[in-house]
């Protein structure tokens, strides 16, 4: 599915639905997407967000699940690897037994897919040694980033439960960011192999109030250990104020003049655009690992 989150290209869900399970999903913005679409009638009627809700699946032989084939042989043909979050619609490390069929047709596709580089974002990643394939365990699937949600210091340990599956890209979404987060040294260790993407909440009840001081000391972190950092958004806030008010402080001679101004204000910190992503070094042409960036084979995205 297109998107318009910018550290990725496309979005796959294998099912629409989760359960929350820390402040992090207090405002879910699926949630609140799934409500809206949920009378749409190619989606199971009823809830999908809640301990016993129904999920919504697809067929396995539907154009939901032909997409990624698409996308991939796009991507051979152009010669750019994208990068496709899942899932942006779920958690594909919820625990339920419903869900495992749902979970190996993903890991076929996945396998069926070099071209795409597959964001698997939880926040549960305790259970990504007990549902990822075995041989993903033995040996981290190439085009396979495992990624976990840090929203503040209390969930620190999803960092280390990360770590413990091993992975050509570990990476760390500290959005919404809703503390100051020091992050532990062996996610420092992994220089330009970690990720970390941040940013701020959106909507009327959005908590992220702060002066910036959290999203300037995680970068900090990330620039000394050389992790890649991703500022996504600051979200309804910018600083202490909220950007339509700040916005009001402004005139503009059109339209779009103001949404130019509106972007940069929301997308740049410090006054700086900041995003930057892995580099993988894996060269599938020759199926060898290589051993610098600078490699020609070495894709830098």
């Amino acid at each position: 599915m297109s998107t318009k989150i910018q550290w990725c290209d496309e979005t796959h869900n294998p099912w629409w639905g989760c359960e929350k399970v820390s402040p992090a999903c207090d405002n879910c913005y699926a949630e609140t997407y799934d409500k809206r679409e949920v009378h749409k009638p190619m989606y199971t009627k009823g809830r999908h967000w809640g301990k016993n809700t129904t999920r919504h699946t697809w067929p396995h032989d539907s154009e939901h699940w032909r997409q990624p084939l698409i996308w991939n042989k796009k991507a051979e043909r152009n010669g750019v690897r994208l990068r496709v979050f899942c899932g942006s619609m779920c958690d594909v490390m919820e625990d339920r037994s419903d869900l495992t069929a749902e979970r190996t047709k993903l890991y076929e596709v996945i396998e069926q897919t070099p071209y795409l580089d597959w964001l698997l974002l939880t926040k549960r990643p305790q259970n990504f040694r007990r549902f990822l394939p075995s041989a993903w365990i033995n040996e981290p699937q190439k085009n396979v980033w495992l990624m976990t949600t840090v929203e503040s210091q209390d969930y620190i340990w999803r960092i280390d439960e990360l770590m413990k599956a091993p992975a050509v890209v570990h990476g760390i979404s500290a959005e919404p960011l809703l503390g100051p987060i020091n992050l532990p040294q062996n996610f420092l260790d992994l220089g330009e192999a970690g990720w970390v993407i941040t940013g701020g909440e959106s909507g009327r009840n959005a908590r992220t109030k702060n002066d910036g001081e959290w999203y300037r000391n995680l970068m900090k972190q990330c620039h000394i250990a050389g992790i890649p950092f991703f500022f996504k958004q600051h979200g309804t806030y910018i600083g202490r104020e909220p950007l339509v008010k700040i916005m009001k402080t402004m005139t503009f001679k059109t339209k779009a003049e103001a949404e130019t101004e509106k972007q940069r204000l929301q997308h740049t910190f410090d006054g700086k655009v900041h995003q930057s992503f892995p580099v993988i070094r894996y060269c599938y042409e020759y199926n060898e690992w290589r051993d610098t960036a600078l490699d020609l084979c070495a894709i830098e995205l």
